[in-house]
């Protein structure tokens, strides 16, 4: 897997909580491709870092015109709603959006996502019982500055003694990549969360990491490597995937070898004669073969995030 970096541009602002000067790397396609810039003129991100003696982590919200000028930077706020037991009602002040589900989920019977800068809680509802060789496990996972909270009665199989360090290990990048999206795709992520109890047997790696990243992100581009596309297309059929038809792998790469490249903004009109509308978790097919193309190097790919230069202390 890749990321084309060929055309940055280096971005600075003085953070208003630590008194630095921050110089950061912005992807100068990416930019220009942002929806919110079309729209507004402004195009928001986020910067997460600490003082330079690495105390008080903070996030900032930057909003960049198309000339690349940072027009305001705030320190991000996170609200905190009033406690209340999850709702199918959407409570005032504070979303909550329930998923009711008959899949067969394995590694959790229960699972509350909480987004505070948002104001969104996701509150996933299962009917799972445990076999006699599984253990309940309560864990609380939040992201770097605590705008992201995820709770979980994880599943534990009682001979995997590392299997709560893999879940904890997808969660904490789960919840982490939620936090810096600059514009966060929830309609995926009931089916961002089936793909990661697909794969919590095993640790999690920086390429699970990355794809994460892309997809729970709108502003993410997608640049399909025509050859390898069509290659996979081809040839789809006869790979044993776990979750997805491989037929539906092929159809779909057949499908995306239309275009030179696309945002995730984009993904639910141009794969729209794929996605299931009759299934609970309606765009799974589309989020599970995504995350197989791109493991497979069938796309280039430009994150949206700020990141600064590796030689910045």
């Amino acid at each position: 897997m890749s990321a084309n970096t060929s055309d940055i541009k280096q971005v600075s602002y003085l953070c208003g909580e630590c008194g630095a000067t921050r110089n950061l790397n912005i992807d100068k396609d990416v930019h220009l491709q942002r929806r919110e810039l079309e729209i507004n003129g402004l195009a928001s991100y986020i910067d997460v870092h600490a003082r330079k003696d690495g105390t008080n982590p903070h996030g900032i919200k930057l909003f960049i015109d198309g000339n690349f000028h940072v027009r305001t930077n705030n320190v991000l706020k996170v609200k905190t709603p009033a406690k209340s037991k999850p709702s199918a009602i959407p409570m005032p002040g504070f979303k909550t959006k329930n998923l009711t589900t008959k899949y067969d989920w394995k590694s959790w019977t229960k699972l509350e996502l909480e987004i505070k800068t948002d104001n969104l809680k996701f509150v996933l509802e299962l009917d799972r019982e445990m076999d006699d060789s599984e253990v309940g496990h309560s864990m609380t996972v939040s992201s770097e500055l605590g705008s992201v909270i995820c709770t979980l009665d994880a599943v534990i199989d009682e001979n995997s003694a590392e299997m709560t360090d893999y879940i904890e290990g997808w969660i904490q990048s789960f919840v982490n990549s939620i936090e810096l999206a600059s514009s966060l795709h929830r309609d995926l992520i009931p089916e961002v969360l089936r793909y990661i109890d697909h794969h919590v047997h095993r640790r999690i790696t920086y390429s699970d990491e990355i794809i994460i990243s892309i997809l729970i992100d709108k502003s993410s581009i997608l640049i399909p490597d025509q050859e390898t596309m069509t290659m996979i297309a081809k040839y789809g059929p006869a790979m044993s995937l776990i979750g997805l038809d491989p037929d539906k792998l092929s159809t779909i790469a057949m499908k995306l070898t239309e275009y030179d490249q696309f945002s995730m903004i984009d993904i639910q009109k141009i794969l729209e004669s794929e996605i299931d509308q009759e299934a609970e978790l309606e765009e799974e097919f589309v989020v599970l073969a995504l995350f197989y193309l791109i493991s497979l190097d069938a796309f280039d790919y430009k994150l949206s995030y700020l990141q600064a230069p590796k030689t910045e202390n």
